[in-house]
């Protein structure tokens, strides 16, 4: 059996943290993985329009893919704290595999449905619940505390890396070869994920004792939440932005194809927008020494991200509209690198998987707005409901950065 070095150097050096192989090898499997979760939701939703599904529908898949989070997070927190968190990663890749290759029999046989890819949405969600905070806390472990903004700088960039180049292959992959060749890239997107995480050779036990159950785990995540301010204050900012902003990101291509008419390639082109300006900022963030007010980061972060949402919704144009979604990506690399980052550093080690359940709970309120924002564009437009939605979360974000200690006041880490 071997343990997890901790590093002990002062930063959160990005090539200090890529020194680490086992952190290597899970870097390459949330690259694959990623690669293939955001290149799936597009080729999925693409697939629903095709054999005519509605706007109200593609954003179901997404409310499908996300409702786990929102009801199981707290189980999956319990389960890092618990479980050996390398077989949990392990189960879930595997699993996610087979969940794939099914889809692919039913699409290359004409078989699909729109009710198999709802089933396949939820299914494929629960996965990545059950993974979500087991791999964090595992990285933590890896890398330490000191480290951990690099770490989940280089998270951020893997995941941004998966939505840049996902759905540009999800709409070159089915303008150009169809919806077979489409799944079975994500067949072999997801089985590279579940060999990479196969290697990785540390062994880390669960930190809990047996005495934890499902509500204990929810009373202390609840209760360290509620009682910390800058947890308290993070979680917030995760609802507001979780239910009103990422949940309009399920009608980016119904707002491509029937509203900027465009076919699968550039809609593909558009929604990686996004991720080009992320890719950039969390890079940039990763290498700040010392970084010390990570809640302004997040903050405004956020602020970017929904104001230019706003503007994206309101463009009659393919090129703005792009270059719109291209400078949202630099809100989002502060929003999502310090989302883990601030909740790991400010929480004890014994409980950390519980907070990152309550994390993921929060999270999953994304289904309950994909589901809202599904109906608003049935009722009006896709474009409408993206614009009042992301409206309401700049509103509702003011007194989170006026009345919370995030803007004002530095993080500092728990004791280990």
């Amino acid at each position: 059996m071997t343990t997890a070095t901790r590093s002990t150097g002062r930063g959160s050096s990005i090539l200090a943290v890529l020194g680490n192989p086992d952190f290597r090898l899970l870097w390459l499997a949330g690259g694959a993985d990623n690669s293939g979760r955001w290149m799936e939701a597009v080729v999925m939703a693409l697939l629903m329009l095709d054999i005519g599904g509605s706007a109200l529908q593609v954003a179901l898949l997404f409310a499908f893919r996300w409702t786990p989070m929102l009801l199981f997070a707290l189980v999956s927190g319990m389960v890092a704290d618990r479980a050996n968190r390398r077989v949990v990663m392990i189960v879930a890749r595997g699993v996610a595999v087979a969940v794939t290759a099914i889809l692919l029999v039913l699409v290359a046989s004409n078989q699909a449905r729109p009710e198999h890819l709802f089933v396949g949405s939820l299914l494929l969600g629960w996965l990545y619940v059950l993974e979500f905070p087991s791999r964090r806390s595992f990285i933590y472990e890896l890398v330490g505390g000191r480290q951990v903004v690099g770490a989940m700088s280089l998270e951020t960039i893997s995941t941004t890396i998966g939505r840049l180049l996902g759905p540009l292959a999800a709409g070159v992959l089915v303008g150009q070869a169809g919806f077979t060749v489409a799944f079975a890239t994500l067949l072999g997107l997801y089985s590279l994920a579940f060999l990479f995480v196969l290697l990785v050779r540390t062994r880390l036990p669960a930190r809990s004792s047996d005495r934890y159950n499902l509500w204990g785990t929810a009373k202390t995540g609840f209760g360290y939440a509620f009682r910390n301010p800058v947890v308290r204050a993070v979680l917030m900012g995760t609802i507001i932005f979780n239910a009103l902003a990422f949940s309009v990101e399920s009608l980016f291509p119904v707002v491509a194809t029937e509203h900027l008419e465009v076919g699968p390639e550039l809609t593909g082109v558009l929604i990686s927008a996004q991720s080009f300006g992320t890719l950039g900022a969390a890079l940039a963030i990763g290498l700040v020494p010392n970084l010390r007010y990570h809640g302004r980061v997040f903050c405004f972060g956020m602020a970017i991200q929904l104001v230019t949402l706003i503007l994206f919704a309101l463009s009659p144009w393919y090129p703005l509209s792009f270059v719109l979604l291209l400078c949202s990506g630099l809100g989002a690399a502060g929003f999502s690198t310090m989302q883990s980052t601030i909740i790991m550093l400010s929480s004890p080690p014994e409980i950390r998987g519980a907070l990152l359940g309550v994390l993921g709970q929060c999270i999953g309120v994304a289904a309950v707005g994909g589901v809202i924002v599904g109906f608003v564009a049935d009722y009006l437009s896709a474009q409408a409901a993206v614009a009042l939605s992301t409206g309401l979360g700049l509103t509702l974000l003011i007194p989170v950065m006026l009345f919370t200690p995030l803007v004002k006041s530095p993080i500092s880490p728990a004791e280990e």
